[in-house]
């Protein structure tokens, strides 16, 4: 005679019940995420971002200033979308990349028109 352990069927439908509960209820909590390029992650923004606007210098760097004028359109496309448009992705605030933009002279290349 076959013995099922019903206790044990029982309890594993119980935990998958609980952790599928789990996961509905955090995935309608999570605020909308922006759309992200996969051209973007080729694009080396985490160096720019650094070396630009996570310094907290008054006055960017040469080397920052540079980067900045010499920025791909790609480049400067995704550092609009992802960066600049929802600041609260790098934890940077919109007049930090104000000041270091004009600083550089580079306020109307990531001027990021038709973001806001």
């Amino acid at each position: 005679m076959a013995y099922t352990n019903k206790v044990t069927i029982s309890a594993a439908v119980a935990t998958m019940m609980l952790f599928l509960a789990v996961t509905i209820v955090d995935a309608q909590s999570m605020p909308p995420m922006p759309k992200f390029n996969p051209v973007c992650a080729l694009a080396d923004l985490p160096n720019i971002v650094q070396l630009c606007y996570f310094n907290l210098d008054l006055t960017p760097s040469e080397e920052c200033c540079n980067d900045l004028k010499s920025s791909s359109t790609i480049q400067v496309n995704c550092l609009c979308d992802n960066f600049i448009a929802h600041p609260s992705n790098g934890n940077i605030s919109q007049a930090r990349y104000d000041l270091v933009n004009s600083a550089c002279g580079v306020a109307d290349k990531f001027a990021c028109k038709g973001i806001f």
